[in-house]
């Protein structure tokens, strides 16, 4: 009866328990142990140590860091840099982010539909994201090129010349987006799909009946039932834009002959940042502690968004229930 009701039975201390259920205890906590061992090893250990090192000051060069107490974090709050690195970042996620978003959801409501050649699309689209960075930031640094890139090229055709766009300050960062944008547009397409595919087509077929048109049936059936799957992308592209390291690497230093983050600092994104001051060690406050701090406030910060929008999604996320 107590199974059929939902009723939890009595938790059961371990002297209480049987040996029977001594043994199945053991043994789960032997499947646990490897997991378990992994994440103090490889998670918490590291994040305890490196929340020391924002403490202390190294150059990885001395024989062991150097006590400062609060020096890094009081020269955090301090340095006029964050505010441009931060600034960076969220101008990425502004160009990159809305359009990642809006144009995977577009053609993801097309390749929805039954028609020839679909599955060849989704593959195309899927391509690029499960492509090498490295290989991406190369190929697109030649698209930009004045020279012999396609894209001023095209321009030329209708009597426009367009700069290097890597090397513009006004438009870098937006090309870093676009280029972005492109690569992880089929990821989003298949998680859109997938989302669409939950979708009954009862739902579409009574609203049909109603005599909605094709965009009430997106805004009152789609859109709704399809928020749980629009708040993950929101919140996986949001913590993946924070940390963009790679695409600004190989964009603005691979093949563009100034430093990475250029021009003018204008693509110096705060994962970016954090690498120069750990690494590069160039300036007295420069090392491993402040490179852990930078970290940890990065850290904090994605925390806050990532709860301000499952705070908001408690109003705006639809989910269909399961009659009996």
């Amino acid at each position: 009866m107590s199974a059929l009701s939902g009723d939890r039975p009595p938790l059961r201390l371990w002297h209480d328990a049987s040996p029977r259920e001594r043994r199945q205890w053991l043994t789960a906590y032997a499947f646990m142990s490897l997991q378990l061992i992994g994440l103090f090893v490889f998670i918490l250990g590291p994040l305890l140590v490196s929340l020391y090192y924002t403490f202390t000051k190294w150059d990885l060069i001395a024989p062991a860091p150097k006590w400062t107490g609060l020096r890094n974090w009081l020269h955090f709050f301090g340095d006029a840099r964050i505010g441009q690195v931060l600034g960076n970042t969220l101008w990425f996620i502004l160009w990159a982010t809305s359009s990642f978003l809006l144009l995977s959801l577009a053609l993801a409501v097309l390749l929805h539909q039954r028609r020839r050649g679909t599955t060849l699309f989704r593959a195309l689209f899927f391509i690029p994201y499960i492509t090498s960075q490295v290989a991406v930031g190369l190929v697109w640094s030649w698209m930009f090129n004045t020279r012999s890139g396609p894209i001023p090229n095209f321009f030329r055709l209708f009597g426009i010349e367009i700069p290097n766009l890597l090397l513009d300050e006004s438009y870098a960062m937006i090309a870093v987006a676009l280029v972005a944008t492109w690569q992880a547009l089929g990821y989003g397409i298949t998680i859109y799909l997938a989302g669409l595919q939950g979708i009954p087509g009862e739902l579409y077929d009574a609203s049909s009946v109603d005599g909605a048109s094709g965009w009430q049936r997106f805004r009152f059936v789609t859109l709704p039932l399809l928020s749980p799957t629009v708040l993950f992308l929101t919140v996986t592209s949001f913590i993946a834009a924070f940390q963009l390291f790679d695409l600004v690497i190989i964009l603005t230093g691979g093949a563009t002959g100034v430093a990475p983050g250029g021009p003018g600092g204008s693509t110096r994104t705060i994962v970016l940042y954090l690498y120069e001051q750990t690494f590069l060690f160039s300036e007295r406050i420069s090392g491993l502690g402040y490179g852990a701090t930078i970290g940890w406030m990065l850290a904090v910060l994605i925390f806050i968004v990532t709860m301000a929008q499952f705070r908001f999604a408690r109003s705006t996320v639809f989910f269909l229930e399961e009659s009996d």
